[in-house]
């Protein structure tokens, strides 16, 4: 009997060991609502929304070659680096015969 209350005690304890030695669980704050971004954001024709905890902007766009639309939803820095590296493609340098004042590349 005492034989088996040891065990009972080892298992126990080795549990409870194993528990504490697991990564600890992040709790992170609720995200604070960004009135200014949200407002840029809308203006652009995005709706803020939070995916798994993280704020995002979404909207739908027709795919390329189709009638069909798609909902796509980026960060607020997603979305401003996808329009500066637009706006670097078109003021950045180009080969000869490229640019935005010649209609088409040679």
């Amino acid at each position: 009997m005492q034989a088996m209350f040891r065990l009972s005690y080892c298992v126990l304890a080795i549990l409870l060991l194993s528990a504490c030695a697991g990564s600890p669980v992040r709790v992170s704050a609720p995200p604070v609502a960004q009135p200014d971004m949200d407002n840029a954001m809308r203006k652009r024709g995005y709706k803020p929304a939070l995916y798994r905890g993280e704020r995002v902007y979404c909207r739908n766009e027709t795919i390329t070659g189709s009638n069909l639309q798609t909902k796509v939803c980026l960060t607020a820095r997603q979305i401003e680096d996808l329009e500066r590296s637009g706006k670097d493609m078109l003021t950045g340098p180009h080969p000869d015969g490229c640019g935005p004042e010649t209609r088409g590349c040679m």
